[in-house]
């Protein structure tokens, strides 16, 4: 295939990765913000540095591609790189073989050179010397090669800035020689680390005019072994910067890579990547048991019921609801006694008085009298009595089992400090939870007992009627007056005198309808606690879920969004 042939697809296919790459990024991105503060710095700052290489990265030039030739002190890199270039323009020493600092060579077409895209780059890298160098066939435009300090050097300044630049090369070229290929500093630090990037590292084997053929296949074997090692795919050649021997291969490789322009995709691709499976890596595998989640959140709920004295306030509605309704019901000449008997409510300090409204607050609406009532609640404490200790130890022991249920594929220390989160929550839920209960009490009238009431005024009437009645004509023969005719009313063989049966008639059906009322209240009675009941549970679910519930559940969505963006950016 010609080069032209071959160069026409990489604009193309450079696009196309390019556009990958910024879809991953985004990805690790928000995989990185979810799990800031969640995570360990230790494993979240590596996602967060290839993230911030890969914005800078982005900005400058991508017409250029980076190869940078690194190696241990006497390696022959510099050599090599003189090698490539075709020219001396890299000191080299047999006495004292070292690189101080960064050597580019920048080849460029006109074009290129009058966008000033080297000059950001070299910036960058930290590269202040340059050569510039024409464009040809081994040289194609675009191509930045540079010759970096000894990653082995005695001088800390000297590896600091040659780890700068293997940070951010676009493509790295390892240059070692028979007697240092197994440096353990080489494979340790510089090697093993890019596992897990999917990429194919370029390793040369240079001085191979030292050994002989034999020599040269056994060494390449060995090192290609020991790269493999490391977890890498690697591409081994060797060199001799003296004959000449591999450099023809060597540049080409490094040409090709400068025409396809997707070097430096392909390296921050691998390190997107492999950030990406850290995070998953450190985020364990998926768990949880939904049914078991089910159950211990019930439990839960159950104990913040215990805590909040759900049992004695349903206990308390019941017995105010019939109390009130024998007040509202009952025989009127004994309803009266209804006053004596405690109001179960109002001891718990749960009654809210409905307010009294006169004729200038008559047309107060429903729902402002609702707010009022509301914010009422909200500055009164109820009389329940405070959780006992058992009760308190069995809502924080509810507590411990939902959070080690609900988040158990959470992190250790994800998982640890939500627990202590939650059981924190726990000690602060009394005020909320009293709150909560006296909002959901409400015992209005029933519409029957007013109709019921009615009935029994009515039969109070007609039984005074009656007795008022007798009374007359008791005193109209006490005074020996004339008797009045007394219709009489037939009832089989028996004949009622009208006085009579209204006021035995009346104070009867009084009687019965007070007896069959009261057994109607507890019926009512009962079914009313029910419905209290269920709204408590409701209230004290939606407290648990704002406070206790909502916690886990805004941890494990944060959970769930790290694992998808990382996912994605990992894929």
């Amino acid at each position: 295939m010609s080069r032209a042939a071959h160069r026409d697809p990489g604009p193309r296919s450079a696009a196309r990765a390019a556009g990958a790459l910024a879809e991953r990024t985004e990805a690790l991105a928000e995989a990185v913000a979810a799990a800031e503060g969640r995570l360990p710095d230790a494993v979240v700052a590596p996602a967060r540095e290839v993230l911030a290489r890969a914005l800078e990265r982005s900005r400058l030039s991508a017409e250029h591609t980076v190869v940078a030739l690194a190696g241990a002190t006497g390696a022959g890199k510099s050599s090599v790189f003189n090698a490539l270039v075709g020219s001396e323009v890299a000191r080299t020493s047999q006495q004292r073989p070292t690189t101080a600092h960064p050597l580019a060579v920048v080849v460029e077409s006109p074009q290129l050179a009058a966008t000033g895209g080297s000059e950001l780059l070299l910036d960058w890298l930290g590269v202040p010397e340059r050569r510039d160098h024409p464009v040809d066939d081994e040289h194609p435009s675009g191509l930045v090669l540079l010759d970096l300090p000894d990653h082995d050097s005695i001088v800390a300044e000297h590896r600091r800035r040659a780890d700068h630049v293997t940070e951010r090369a676009d493509l790295l070229v390892w240059v070692t020689n028979p007697q240092k290929y197994a440096d353990a500093v080489l494979h340790a630090r510089y090697l093993a680390p890019l596992a897990g990037r999917d990429l194919r590292v370029l390793v040369v084997l240079n001085q191979a005019d030292r050994l002989s053929e034999r020599e040269v296949a056994d060494c390449l074997a060995d090192l290609e072994r020991l790269v493999r090692a490391d977890g890498l795919d690697p591409h081994v050649l060797a060199t001799s910067a003296v004959t000449g021997q591999g450099m023809a291969e060597l540049q080409e490789a490094v040409a090709d890579a400068v025409r396809r322009r997707r070097a430096a995709t392909q390296r921050l691709t691998g390190e997107v990547r492999a950030a990406a499976r850290s995070l998953l890596d450190a985020l364990g595998p998926r768990g949880g048991d939904a049914p078991a989640v089910r159950g211990a959140r019930t439990a839960l709920v159950d104990a913040l019921e215990q805590a909040a004295g759900v049992p004695l306030v349903v206990s308390a509605v019941e017995g105010a609801s019939l109390r009130d309704a024998i007040a509202r019901t009952g025989w009127p000449p004994t309803r009266w006694l209804q006053r004596f008997r405690a109001d179960p409510l109002r001891t718990l300090g749960l009654r809210r008085e409905a307010p009294r409204l006169g004729r200038g607050s008559a047309r107060t609406s429903t729902g402002s009298t609702g707010d009022a009532a509301d914010a009422d609640v909200e500055l009164r404490r109820s009389s329940l009595p405070a959780a006992s200790p058992a009760v308190q130890a069995r809502l924080a022991s509810a507590a411990r089992g939902y959070v080690a249920e609900a988040s158990a594929e959470l992190p250790g220390a994800w998982g640890e400090e939500l627990n202590a989160r939650v059981v924190e929550g726990v000690r602060e839920i009394a005020d909320p939870l009293d709150v909560a209960v006296a909002r959901s009490v409400r015992v209005p009238p029933a519409r029957w007992w007013g109709v019921v009431g009615f009935w029994q005024w009515l039969l109070l009437a007609v039984l005074l009627a009656g007795l008022a009645w007798l009374a007359l004509l008791a005193g109209i023969d006490y005074l020996r007056l004339p008797s009045l005719d007394v219709p009489v009313v037939t009832i089989g063989r028996l004949r009622w005198p009208w006085p009579s049966l209204l006021a035995v008639g009346g104070a009867l059906l009084g009687i019965l309808l007070a007896a069959v009322s009261r057994a109607a209240a507890r019926v009512s009675a009962r079914r009313r606690a029910r419905t209290v009941r269920a709204e408590l549970r409701r209230s004290v679910e939606a407290l648990a879920g704002d406070r206790l519930i909502g916690r886990v559940d805004d941890e494990l969505a944060a959970l769930a969004r790290v694992r998808a963006a990382a996912t994605r950016a990992a894929d």
